[in-house]
């Protein structure tokens, strides 16, 4: 028997879970979709996924609680869940639909599989779904497990700690209490505004996921990324992204209520192109805030964020969180939840959700004989703000997928904004 306890990361996302469960959404579910340029044989990938199971037995774990606490628990060995699905090949819609009714099954999160994997035929071509639920992984995660999964590659030793407990068994309680209050006071600080929210569809009933991705060519991405180095420096892609969005919104009007846009992003703790650990969630968080007037500006919106994220790396607020998240998970969940989401006046602090994974590492070329040919992220999330925005390179080339809640967020509205 194997078990392995939720870090402080992993149990953020399990409360993030009950909190778009409450939004009328599946859950805390996330999708790696690759688009294969032929129709792997079933047969193969069904031996990929038994192998894997042998390999990872975690992959194949159930989420268990332990009072206020959970952990996965698993058998010596198992099959990674396997389906196939041909939708009608004379609706174009049919292999969308059919993607997100794959994340947008609800089960119980102590009886959900952390990872499953789905063919969808496509007539002479096919989409590859890993399915996995957000507390098993996180995106980088997501992409190390298919490079098990589909090469013959064995698990590397890893250490007995991940990255986000190892930072939290090296610090001192004094070093976590500073840090702790320094994320507090932080977020105090950005709770002085009241942040921008999407235009909300009035339907009770949240209707799913919606799902538009937009791609840009080679020498379009090229063009964006020395934007972003112009703009951000070398390293601050995610921060590029986000004023672009930030800009974006406020061109389309997002909201009569509320002076600032506040979006939380993650950080990766992982070391770059490392191949262990692949479970948990390795990541802290940040916040990108900025004005109504500031982001009216560009020059001054980037130079604003990239200010805002130099000084809170100076003040370790990169990691400053993870003590945060630490305390955090001994709280009632209903109690985490809404510390997670809400200001003190009760109003949503994000004002929209935001990932940025960069390349996938490793490439993923072929699988099972067949030419990938895009590859792109889905994932839930809660209600309000309703919208999400994940943006991954593959192949050279910068792939943005808008997620949002189809019946709270207008699909006109949407429209306009990509």
């Amino acid at each position: 028997m194997i078990v392995q306890r939720l870090n402080p990361a992993d149990h953020f996302t399990l409360v993030q879970d009950r909190e778009i469960r409450k939004s009328g959404l599946a859950g805390n579910y996330c999708a790696l979709v690759v688009e294969l340029a032929g129709v792997p044989d079933p047969v193969e990938l069904r031996q990929y996924c038994t192998g894997f199971g042998e390999r990872f037995p975690l992959a194949v774990a159930q989420l268990v609680q332990q009072g206020r606490q959970f952990a996965w628990q698993a058998g010596e060995s198992g099959s990674l869940p396997f389906h196939e699905h041909s939708p009608d090949p004379g609706d174009a819609n049919s292999a969308q639909q059919c993607l997100l009714d794959i994340t947008g099954r609800p089960a119980a999160a102590t009886h959900t599989a952390p990872f499953e994997l789905h063919l969808i035929r496509t007539g002479n071509t096919s989409q590859l779904v890993l399915r996995w639920f957000h507390p098993a992984a996180d995106a980088k995660g997501a992409e190390l497990v298919l490079h098990y999964l589909l090469t013959a590659a064995q698990p590397l030793p890893v250490q007995t700690a991940s990255p986000v407990e190892r930072h939290l068994q090296q610090w001192g309680l004094l070093k976590k209490f500073r840090l702790a209050m320094r994320a507090v006071k932080n977020i105090r600080k950005l709770d002085r505004h009241s942040s921008l929210l999407p235009v909300q569809a009035t339907a009770a009933d949240a209707g799913g996921l919606a799902l538009q991705v937009v791609r840009y060519s080679v020498a379009e991405t090229a063009q964006i990324m020395a934007l972003a180095r112009e703009n951000t420096g070398m390293t601050g892609t995610t921060l590029y992204l986000v004023g672009c969005m930030m800009r974006a919104l406020a061109a389309t009007g997002y909201s009569p209520d509320g002076d600032a846009y506040c979006v939380p992003y993650a950080v990766n703790l992982r070391r770059r192109k490392a191949l262990a650990p692949v479970f948990g969630n390795l990541v802290s968080f940040l916040f990108a805030q900025a004005d109504r007037h500031t982001a009216g500006t560009r020059q001054q919106l980037f130079a604003h964020l990239l200010a805002q994220n130099r000084a809170a790396i100076r003040q370790q607020l990169d990691h400053a969180m993870l003590p945060l998240m630490q305390a955090g998970s001994w709280l009632p969940a209903e109690k985490y939840g809404r510390i997670i989401r809400n200001a003190p006046d009760g109003r949503e602090r994000s004002s929209f959700w935001f990932s940025y994974t960069g390349a996938v590492e490793p490439a993923l070329d072929t699988v099972a004989g067949c030419q990938v040919t895009g590859m792109y992220q889905l994932s839930h999330m809660t209600s309000p703000p309703g919208l999400g925005l994940l943006a991954s390179h593959f192949q050279g080339k910068l792939v943005l997928s808008y997620n949002s809640i189809r019946n709270r967020i207008p699909a006109d509205w949407l429209q306009r904004l990509t």
